[in-house]
């Protein structure tokens, strides 16, 4: 019998009337003759809910506390979801993290899936039970409470459809497919209607938040389809796979952002390559990502990170000052990126100019441009994310009526 993985986020089950909805989804692929895993993140904003509790109480919160106040938003999703199928008729059972078998780093915070013991799934898949399992959680070799940072119940999602050899794994969501950038940000975006796997891991990487870039790379190793959907609407979504065409004709494929960057300088640095091989070995270990730049005429590496990692990133820093060798630290908060994102870059110089010239003629000023074989990145001003995504998503011809055109 088939497998099918439903992930639902969020907003998906924001409410005890949004959950029975979801079940009739459920229930919908049961009736179809499939076995069904579904998971779950916490309802609506209770993730942020919990944070603010502890901010009430402690601004140097334990790390294993933390997660283990966090994973109890699932929880209680878990339990709502399996009652609203069993109140239909529909055998449920619902898991934790740890009683679905999914065991993690000790990279408390943001951890990452090493195993997965799938025996008791597959057991109660069995006996025709639905099995809701927690997103963002699992445990770790010592038996802690793990999660998986933002975004983490699609990693859990990708996982388990890895694991279990599902046939396909259906990401519900509150837009109905993957844009050309943020529908919600630029009203013009695109959809697409599929991608491969590696134009996925591409846009997500660089910022776009429909799906976390570690449940493509997943599905991508173990060849499970992922299909990005409506929560809410019966409409066409996005079918991510491995034979995908790049849409339309133009290199660039969309226009991504990023919101809450840093960006830190390190001065005077006595063996610039040397340090960012370190540093980035170091943030790796972290599961920090990071864009690292390097001046070597001025022995000046410079950190782009997002901002809610800034102060483990100055803590580093600090602990490994006189190993690194540098005379000191300038950073500066309240900017954002925006990236162009394609194929083969850098043989593609136009993209680049393009880029700027765009920006210039906005009035958006860039502190910073990179670019890699991937994508081009500027660094701007945070309040300037709006006038630059909208400008560089036109001029590349990404705007929906263009977009129609190249298809036509």
């Amino acid at each position: 019998m088939s497998i099918i993985v439903q992930k639902f986020g969020g907003t998906s089950v924001g409410s005890t009337e949004k959950i029975k909805r979801m079940a009739d989804r459920v229930i919908q692929e049961k009736k179809k003759g499939h076995d069904v895993v579904v998971v779950v993140s916490a309802m609506g904003k209770t993730t942020d809910t919990l944070v603010k509790l502890v901010s009430d109480i402690t601004t140097k919160p334990s790390k294993r506390e933390m997660d283990m106040l966090l994973s109890t938003g699932e929880q209680v999703t878990i339990s709502l979801l399996s009652m609203a199928l069993q109140q239909q008729g529909t055998e449920a059972i619902s898991f934790t993290g740890w009683q679905a078998g999914i065991q993690t780093d000790s990279v408390l915070g943001n951890a990452h899936i090493q195993s997965i013991e799938t025996r008791r799934i597959r057991e109660e898949l069995g006996h025709g039970k639905v099995v809701v399992v927690a997103g963002f959680q699992g445990v770790t070799e010592d038996g802690n409470i793990s999660t998986l940072g933002r975004g983490g119940s699609d990693i859990t999602a990708a996982a388990l459809a890895s694991a279990i050899k599902a046939d396909r794994c259906d990401i519900y969501t509150d837009v109905d497919g993957v844009y050309t950038s943020d529908p919600r940000f630029v009203p013009k975006a695109s959809k697409i209607n599929s991608l491969s796997y590696d134009d996925m891991q591409n846009l997500a990487v660089m910022g776009a938040g429909v799906l976390h870039p570690r449940a493509v790379k997943h599905a991508k190793k173990f060849g499970i389809p992922l299909y990005i959907k409506s929560s809410f609407e019966n409409v066409r979504g996005t079918f991510i796979h491995g034979m995908a065409k790049q849409n339309g004709s133009s290199t660039v494929i969309g226009v991504t952002f990023e919101k809450d960057i840093s960006r830190i300088e390190m001065f005077d640095c006595e063996d610039v390559e040397g340090f960012r091989e370190g540093m980035m070995c170091e943030l790796a270990s972290r599961h920090i990502q990071a864009d690292v730049y390097t001046q070597s005429c001025r022995n000046i590496l410079s950190l782009l990170i997002k901002e809610q990692d800034l102060q483990e990133v100055l803590f580093v820093l600090e602990k490994e000052r006189d190993r690194w060798k540098y005379s000191r630290i300038e950073q500066r908060s309240n900017l954002s990126k925006v990236s162009a994102i394609g194929r083969n870059m850098k043989a593609h110089p136009e993209i680049k100019i393009g880029m700027c010239k765009m920006l210039l003629e906005n009035a958006v000023r860039v502190k910073l441009i990179g670019e890699s074989s991937i994508s081009v990145t500027a660094v701007i001003e945070k309040s300037h994310i709006q006038t630059a995504v909208e400008c560089l998503h036109t001029g590349f011809g990404l705007d929906y009526e263009n977009m129609m055109k190249a298809t036509v």
